[in-house]
């Protein structure tokens, strides 16, 4: 009887049958449209990298609302232009209709080159992320992609501007493998859940088979009508288990004879694994599970043919589940076989954060990050030690998210997070730095002179924050402000000493983490007498000496002083009398400070005039004094900030005594104590400056105690010494990291802050400062490098001030080979050179399935290999300029050694191009050449850089030298330099360069008719003159031409035969004018040569710049005085800032005065007179700065409509335009500036004066804005905000052919054309080309049109058997319509002309023709009636580096009439 559950079961797999008898049609459902679109989900989104470097957003495509994935690997898609796009038509399928699309994309798609269980895993990926809710859609879409990417073959151009998994995603290629493996884990998690249930079904007598769910399944794939361009799909369809009874046996195919066996091993060993768990696939579905046992081992019998795949679910403890499928096709039809297959298990992978100084790459012990898988359950929190690091040994693979959670002070807490992928067997390195709080430093200064301004006090307010505090200037007239929170603030001056004027206007500036921003404000001083004391000795300010003033008015008869009182200098040795009015004014010394005496002039008298101030210094002599006078010890500099101790012995010897002062030396390296008894002092440094030590012992000196005894005592400080431990590979010499020492010096104490712990870098050093010179460091390793010996041997060394001292240790690696290659004729190391290791056994060696590649010096180290192991190694891919090696070599590894093997390279060869003039062999220099290779393919210049069109151009030596080419090299000479003629006998040369051999080939170009001239010094005729112009004209005035001479000092005018002369119009800057005619004759076509010599210019040259960029400032007005200050002359600096004096009355010799009379608008007047000594025939150059007062443009940017390309809505900052700021009045460009992420670019400190701002260069996919921005910067320290819109870009070419609907075979037919430029911005490299149908007709004449906007442009030509393109025509006007006759161009027997190319350049919105251009062919008499004969057309223009083309074509049918025979009689 059976059981209820059975009863049950069987009712509802009767159900069942019952459903899967109605028709599967009304479960399925198919449609159709047009155009793709790329997804507007920024979820979707990712920022990848091309195989150059560029970073850009991939924007999947979207058709029937779902998204869709690239289906063949090597095309570029990113997210399409317009055109790209609707060339794309789609069908969508639902039900049993998504098989019938599946099927068609796998025969026309990349999918077509998987197997079975490869597709299979494709679906699952598909449908899993389709139904995926989480946080990282976007990565797991790419993941997914990259998997269909590198299960296929590259089918683009080879452009590097691809999206194939592992080049253009080589920024995140290791994350998206991550991503995979986690994929393909839940995926045989769900296999084996499955499989768990099918058991237990059959169990029950019941077959359950994993299906497809036809109800919820759908298809989309999208095609191009583009020929070359991509396909995209996508494809849904969960599963489930599909049941039916089972009447007897279950239906299993029939046995097989044939034998798998599966062999489970650690990675890079042969070591078989026991208990990995897998699930076993024929045809990708699933038919049981096993673990392995026996030493790795699972057993397959008796297999029936088909795909068989082993898929890993659970891996050995310590080791890393590989869920990639080992798959192994059975073919029984042969008998009996036996198959093996190999899967390999990677360790545990580590992870290792380090924290560093982002200046100065120090590490930061004490940095808490938190570590959290992405896909997984593993989280936790770790921090780093004293080298800045923490490791987490043994974790899952996965991709983790790294995130800075604190820090220690005084750094900044970023809270960056970093994403990064564990890779099974490796280690992670992750890096982390930040910068230091930043520091903020407030400058005030005197607008008058630059002098500082002491006293000020300014209040700092954080804008985006709670930061506030107020500070006062010091001495220096500056503030600083440490470690203070990252932010906007605003610095606003609220307190000002008596004389000063307050300045109210605020300034913001923004503080970013590890940088030191300074604002400088300036002041008006009010009008005041300033009295300053000051010892005599050693300059510095002395407070507390007495004065009395007295103020004599300017309108008084009587001449009467009145008493203003007495005063006192303060600690700055200063008084200060503000708002004064104009007279005279009388100040005595009445006292002077203790420990000091007046020095004469005790009284000074002044008269201010009004508005003016006035300094007066006083002098004190020290009495009975000490004087500690600080240096460094080497340069002998002034040291400010030295502490002194002075003790009193008394008497004239002894020990102890009383402390009588302690003393800090000033800015001038100086301290003093006055006032002293007689007797004994010991001076004694206590503190020395940062970054210098005490060297020097006590002084004693004897004092008389009389007032004019003063003593001065001179201490020299040496500076800090430093330790450089270096740690290299022993037989390498390549720097080793990780390296572990302790450091202490000669008597045991431990040197730094962590137990005298220090490792090594990245570049394998270590650097301790600060170390007192004359002691002596011991360095010894402790722990090694992993796959190194350690070696421990100390090493010491004595410090030395002011020097770095080194110590070099080298650790030996551990058992392995090093495989060196060398260029087999000079022995240099090559880098680069990849190789394959296996060991005799076929297993693949290291972690990167057995790749090495060659470090910089040329090596690389196999170590971890057991002792006895032999490696067989393969040379698999050699380095750009050398010919492959692929013979392998063999060696057996040894114990404790490390086994060297080299590899020689040969290298490619040489071609040397060498171009001269004909007649007298002269070298030409500028000559351009086109070089490939016989099969078209472009020759690589030295280095690998590949020439963009494989274009080169003769040096000054007329020399093209092109190192590391092998092979069949074709050379053309494409173009000519002005005056010469290509030879088209030896235009096109062909060569074979072999490896190691260097080929020279010879072209020559014959001179035309015509001048030369050549402008040299007449001082030096080896010094050529650039930058001058010359007039050419006939003999009757009539002017042919107006040239310059170019940077050799070189220009060439081709010319009839007649006579004609030369006139130089301007002469170079640093010449005289000579506006001589030089007069000459061209006869029979041949080439006159005119050396013009041009003499220096003896005089004054004024250069006037800014102070603090250098650049020259423009109108600055000087006046030049003669010996005895007459004024000669008034002079304005040009636009660079040059004046240039070269005639005067009475000529130019002698000594002369110069001043400057009126300053740049935003510059401070500089009065000083300079005198000029100028010697007969000699230039005086003169270098004169001038101190800007500044303030500052900003720009924001922001889009002023929707893109609906880039799906940026309005308002939105726009990062990437670029401004350039213009000096109004000189017309200069003074600086350039872009705007940032937040739309914000901002100017360098501007000269105060008037300003046009203008875009020239807008975001990619908008417009440029034509609005100019004029402002003017009015006060020292103003921001002028601006705000700007960009418009979206819409780009669209168009061109229309029409002709002949049908044309009799011999006769002509005229095609005419339109083409115009529909986009809204302006087009660079703008052209239209026609492909004449050559096979059945020739071109016989083209009128080239007119054009809406006036513009030069050319027209080239191709051949049939020219690849290349000719010049037709150049310098043609667009105004002009122009005819040419095609069949005059000469051409050899059978050439013909193909193509015809109009090339623009730059044209503007809205150009297109008026006129419409013309091309008339003459079809071939012979040709079959009835034929297409089709001509084709195409436009295009670029825009911000995107192409936008469109196409035309027109078809013609070809009549041809017979004229029937007429049979002769035959009398019949």
């Amino acid at each position: 009887m059976k059981t209820w559950k059975t009863r049950i079961l069987s009712a509802m797999l009767a159900l069942l049958t019952l459903l899967t008898l109605l028709p599967t049609s009304a479960l399925a459902a198919s449609g159709s449209g047009t155009g793709i679109k790329a997804t507007t989900n920024p979820n979707l989104w990712s920022t990848r990298l091309t195989s150059t470097g560029q970073s850009y957003s991939y924007r999947p495509p979207t058709a029937a609302g779902k998204q869709l994935y690239c289906m063949d690997l090597g095309y570029s898609y990113r997210y399409g232009t317009a055109s790209f796009l609707n060339s794309y038509t789609y069908k969508s399928a639902t039900g049993a209709d998504s098989d019938t699309l599946w099927d068609a994309a796998v025969a026309g798609t990349g999918l077509g080159e998987m197997d079975a269980i490869t597709k299979e895993n494709v679906k699952w990926m598909m449908t899993y992320i389709a139904d995926y809710k989480g946080d990282i859609p976007g990565s797991l879409f790419m993941a997914a992609q990259t998997y269909v990417w590198d299960h296929q073959t590259f089918k683009g151009e080879g452009d590097g501007d691809i999206d194939g998994g592992g080049y253009a995603n080589a920024d995140t290629y290791e994350t998206y493998l991550g991503y995979i493996d986690w994929m393909l884990a839940e995926k045989a998690k769900e296999d084996a859940a499955f499989q768990k249930q099918i058991e237990e079904y059959a169990a029950q007598g019941v077959i359950a088979t994993v299906a497809e769910d036809d109800t919820a399944k759908w298809a989309v794939w999208a095609k191009s009508s583009v020929k070359g361009r991509q396909s995209f799909f996508n494809y849904y369809a969960p599963r489930k288990l599909s049941l039916e009874a089972q009447p007897g046996e279950p239906d299993i195919p029939p046995a097989g004879t044939g034998d798998i066996t599966l062999k489970k091993v650690a990675a890079g060993t042969t070591r078989g694994l026991d208990g990995a768990r897998f699930l076993i696939y024929r045809d990708g579905q699933i038919v049981g599970s096993d673990v392995t046992a026996n030493g790795g081992i699972i057993e397959v019998n008796d297999v029936t043919k088909g795909l068989w795949s082993f898929v890993e679910t659970e891996a050995p403890e310590g080791y890393c589940a590989d869920s990639t499928p080992i798959s192994v096709y059975v073919d029984t039809t042969d008998g009996d076989k036996q198959y093996t297959v190999t899967a390999e298990n990677h360790k545990l992978p580590d992870m290792k954060i380090t924290k560093r100084d982002a200046m100065s790459g120090k590490p930061i012990a004490g940095t808490v990050f938190s570590v959290k898988s992405v896909t997984g359950n593993y989280s936790t929190s770790v921090t780093t030690g004293v080298d800045g690091s923490a490791t987490l040994s043994a974790i899952p693979a996965d991709v983790y998210v790294v995130r800075e959670e604190s820090v220690p002070e005084p750094y900044v807490v970023s809270h960056t997070e970093q994403t990064v992928a564990l890779r099974p067997g490796k280690i992670s390195e992750v890096t982390f730095a930040d910068y230091e709080k930043p520091g903020l430093e407030i400058i005030k200064k005197n607008i008058a002179n630059g002098e500082p301004i002491e006293g000020v006090t300014f209040r700092i307010e954080q804008i985006d924050g709670s930061f506030s505090t107020s500070a006062t200037t010091d001495n220096h007239g500056r503030i600083f402000l440490e470690s203070i929170p990252v932010g906007s603030y605003k610095v606003t001056e609220i307190n000002v000493p008596d004389h000063v004027i307050l300045c109210p206007i605020p300034q913001e500036v923004a503080l970013k983490a590890g940088e030191t921003s300074t604002v400088t404000f300036f002041n008006a001083l009010k009008p005041s007498l300033e009295i300053r004391k000051v010892d005599s000795v050693t300059g510095d300010p002395v407070k507390g000496a007495k004065f009395q003033i007295w103020y004599g008015s300017n309108h008084t008869d009587t001449g009467e002083l009145n008493d203003l009182g007495t005063y006192f200098s303060d600690a700055s040795g200063k008084i200060i009398l503000p708002e004064i009015k104009d007279g005279w004014y009388k100040v005595t010394e009445l006292e002077p400070a203790s420990g000091y005496a007046i020095k004469e002039p005790a009284t000074q008298e002044c008269f201010i005039a009004g508005g003016e101030s006035k300094v007066l210094i006083f002098e004190n002599a020290p009495l009975s004094a000490i004087i500690i006078r600080k240096v460094d010890s080497e340069s002998g500099q002034p040291l400010e900030g030295a502490w002194f101790r002075i003790r009193y012995l008394g008497g004239t010897s002894g020990t102890g005594g009383t402390v009588v002062g302690e003393i800090k030396t000033s800015q001038n390296g100086t301290a003093i104590l006055t006032g002293l008894a007689a007797g004994t002092y010991v001076c004694e440094e206590i503190s020395a400056p940062d970054g210098y030590v005490i060297t020097d012992a006590t002084e004693t000196v004897y004092l008389s105690g009389k007032d004019q005894d003063v003593i001065t005592v001179t201490f020299g400080n040496d500076k800090m010494g430093s330790l450089l431990i270096v740690k290299k590979d022993a037989v390498t010499g390549a720097p080793i990291s990780d390296v572990e020492f302790f450091i202490t010096n000669s008597d045991g104490s431990v040197i730094g802050n962590a137990n005298g712990k220090y490792v090594t870098d990245s570049a394998g050093t270590i650097r301790i400062d600060d170390l007192t010179p004359g002691m002596t460091v011991i360095a010894k390793e402790v722990r090694a490098k992993e796959g190194y010996i350690l070696d421990d041997t100390p090493q010491s060394i004595k410090i030395k001030r002011n020097a770095v001292m080194t110590l070099e240790f080298r650790n030996q690696p551990k058992g392995g080979v090093l495989v060196k290659k060398v260029d087999a004729v000079t022995n240099a190391p090559i880098s680069d050179v990849e190789f394959l290791v296996t060991d005799s056994d076929g297993n693949l060696i290291g972690n990167a399935n057995g790749k090495f590649v060659t470090d910089s010096a040329g090596t690389f180290t196999i170590t971890d290999i057991a002792p006895g192991t032999t490696l067989i190694i393969k040379e698999t891919r050699a380095k750009d300029g050398y010919l492959l090696d692929d013979t392998p070599q063999t060696v057996k590894v040894k114990s404790n050694e490390v086994v060297t093997v080299e590899f020689r390279n040969a290298p490619k060869g040489n071609l040397i191009i060498v171009k001269q003039d004909s007649v007298t062999k002269e070298p030409l220099e500028g000559v351009e050449f086109k070089i490939t290779y016989a099969d078209g393919s472009y020759v690589d210049a030295e280095g690998g850089t590949l020439s963009s069109t494989g274009l080169y151009w003769t040096d000054k030596e007329g020399k093209i030298t092109i190192s590391g080419i092998s092979g069949t090299v074709v050379v053309t000479e494409v173009q000519t330099i002005p005056g010469y003629t290509i030879d088209e006998n030896t235009r096109t040369q062909t060569v074979v360069v072999n490896p190691n051999d260097t080929q020279t080939l010879h072209f020559y170009n014959t001179p035309i008719g015509g001048v030369e001239i050549i402008k040299v010094n007449e001082d030096n005729h080896s010094e050529r003159i650039p930058n001058t112009t010359f007039e050419i004209r006939k003999v009757d005035d009539a002017l042919v031409d107006t040239v310059t001479t170019d940077k050799n000092g070189r220009v060439f005018v081709a010319l009839e035969d007649g006579s004609y002369y030369a006139k130089e119009v301007t002469s170079n800057k640093s010449f005289r004018l000579d506006d001589t005619p030089h007069y000459f004759e061209i006869k029979d076509g041949k080439r006159v040569t005119l050396q013009v010599t041009n003499k220096k210019l003896s005089g004054i040259v004024i250069h006037k710049i800014d102070s603090a960029t250098g650049e020259g400032i423009y109108g600055v007005k000087f006046v030049l005085y003669d010996a005895n200050k007459k004024p000669i002359g008034e002079y304005t600096s040009d636009d660079e800032g040059y004046i240039y004096i070269d005639e005067i009355p009475g000529g130019l010799s002698g000594r002369f005065y110069l001043r400057e009379l009126e300053a740049a608008p935003g510059y401070t007047l500089d009065k000083q007179y300079k005198t000029v000594y100028v010697s007969p025939g000699k230039t005086v150059e003169i270098e004169w700065e001038n101190t800007a007062v500044t303030g500052q443009i900003q720009i924001y940017k922001y889009a002023a409509e929707y893109n609906e390309v880039t799906g940026t809505a309005a308002g939105t900052p726009l990062k990437g335009a670029v401004y350039e700021i213009v000096n109004a009045r000189s017309g200069k460009v003074v600086d350039y500036i872009t705007t940032d992420a937040r739309s914000v670019a901002a100017s360098k400190a501007l000269p105060l004066t008037h300003y046009q701002i203008r875009e020239v260069t807008a975001p990619a996919y908008w417009q440029l804005d034509p609005t100019v921005h004029d402002v003017t910067l009015e006060y020292p320290g103003q921001i002028i905000k601006l705000s700007a819109y960009d418009k979206p870009s819409s780009l669209g070419v168009s061109i229309t052919k029409r002709g002949n609907a049908q044309v009799m075979a011999g006769q002509s037919m005229r095609y005419d054309l339109t083409v115009a430029n529909t986009s809204n911005v302006p087009l660079e490299s703008f052209f239209w080309h026609d492909k004449i149908p050559y096979d059945v007709a020739r071109p016989t004449t083209l009128t080239t049109g007119t054009y809406s906007a006036r513009l030069n442009y050319r027209v080239l030509y191709k051949t049939n058997y020219n690849a290349s393109y000719q010049v037709l025509a150049s310098n043609l006007l667009t105004s002009n319509n122009y005819s040419f006759s095609l069949n005059a161009i000469p051409m050899q027997a059978g050439e013909v002309v193909t193509d015809i190319y109009f090339d623009f350049g730059k044209v503007p919105v809205g150009f297109q023709s008026v006129v419409n251009p013309t091309l008339s062919v003459m079809v071939n008499g012979n040709a079959v009636n009835g034929y297409q004969m089709v001509n084709r057309a195409d436009v295009g223009g670029k825009y911000q580096g995107t192409w936008q083309t469109a196409t035309a074509s027109w078809v013609t049918i070809i009549r041809r009439l017979w004229n029937t025979p007429t049979l002769p009689k035959t009398g019949y």
